[in-house]
């Protein structure tokens, strides 16, 4: 199974369109196997998409995001786990533990296609 983690440096990023960095977690069983880190190109949500689903990732971890990106990756079949802060070990830990749970007041549905982005990072294309 593979989970991607918006990441700044150690820790999750509060928001996944502004993360530098998305770490991808490969796990075996109960254990890592393998992460490696993409860079964030910028707010390019059906880019992650894109590359989530190629890659059979099924869910996605992060402090926070907009609901553009939302939409996308939801329409994508993955699962978001949204509230979550931490050093990136100790998530990652808790997450083979079974003990993440989103926070309800950020994972609601988005409600309908976004058509656009609500990103406010600063971050270009």
């Amino acid at each position: 199974m593979r989970i991607a983690i918006a990441t700044d440096q150690d820790f999750v990023s509060s928001h996944f369109g502004c993360a530098p960095a998305c770490t991808i977690v490969e796990i075996e069983g109960d254990r890592i196997r393998e992460t490696f880190i993409i860079p964030n190109p910028g707010c390019r949500h059906e880019y992650w998409g894109e590359l989530f689903c190629r890659n059979s990732i099924k869910t996605v971890i992060a402090g926070n995001m907009g609901s553009h990106a939302k939409a996308v990756l939801r329409g994508c079949g993955i699962d978001l786990l949204l509230g979550v802060e931490g050093r990136l070990e100790d998530v990652v830990r808790r997450f083979l533990a079974g003990e993440l749970r989103p926070n309800p007041t950020l994972g609601e549905a988005a409600s309908g296609p976004a058509v656009k982005s609500d990103c406010s990072c600063g971050r270009t294309a």
